[in-house]
């Protein structure tokens, strides 16, 4: 019983910095489809974007999970790179913490 209140505490405590990274290799993954060069670095970083999204367990992350790991099947041929990049924004709109809002 104690194993699982230290894992889910560990779970607790690491999901943040999960959410942090996934968010910042989003923007440079989103870059990347935008380069008519780069579109197998791009799917091999939206392979890794899935697996941190889905390790929070919310269900918009675990669907964000899941069309980051189309994105990067997508990414593996050039003729589909058009709807891997329609993807990855409606995975990017899923975040719930994509977004921020600024007082002035």
């Amino acid at each position: 019983m104690g194993e699982v209140v230290q894992k889910s505490m560990l779970d607790a405590t690491l999901t943040p910095f999960y959410c942090r990274l996934a968010l910042t290799l989003c923007q440079h993954a989103r870059e990347l489809l935008y380069d008519d060069r780069k579109y197998q670095s791009a799917s091999n970083i939206c392979k890794f974007i899935s697996t941190l999204c889905r390790r929070n367990g919310y269900p918009q992350c675990v669907e964000e999970s899941k069309l980051c790991e189309k994105v990067s099947e997508l990414c593996r041929s050039p003729e589909k790179v058009n709807e891997a990049r329609r993807i990855c924004e409606v995975a990017r709109r899923r975040c719930p913490k994509s977004f921020s809002i600024k007082a002035g």
